[in-house]
């Protein structure tokens, strides 16, 4: 992936697993739903459509937080009163182990911190994407 086609931010977020290995195997286009409203996610991902720049979603499985496994390209966030739905343009599997301490927080600048739980996290986006 060239660097220079990604936003400076990406969202981290969690699927269950099966879920995200089905669309992985399909290699299409795929819809996830999430309980909370990204609204900051959005105006991110608009903002970078606006630079010519795509933003990426790191995702890890729901029922085990401590690894990275897949990620995608954002290409439509929707959102409602009762949280957001978002598309990606197919999940592509990650080429090595990393985890969601890997990632730095948008709001502190910090890794996110062992035991993170919450469902979703805006994050700067990792390096490593590049090698994927």
């Amino acid at each position: 992936m060239d660097p220079t086609t990604l936003s400076e931010y990406c969202i981290y977020t969690i699927v269950e697993l099966a879920t995200l290995e089905e669309a992985a195997r399909e290699g299409t286009p795929q819809t996830f739903n999430e309980g909370k409203p990204w609204v900051t996610g959005h105006a991110l991902l608009e903002k970078a459509r606006g630079a010519g720049l795509q933003m990426p979603v790191l995702l890890g499985d729901a029922t085990d937080c401590n690894r990275l496994l897949y990620w995608d390209l954002l290409t439509d966030v929707t959102v409602t009163e009762g949280g957001t739905s978002y598309t990606v343009d197919r999940v592509r599997e990650l080429d090595s182990q990393h985890t969601p301490q890997d990632l730095e927080l948008r709001s502190t600048g910090k890794k996110i911190a062992p035991n993170f739980i919450r469902p979703y996290a805006i994050c700067e986006t990792p390096d490593f994407l590049c090698d994927s």
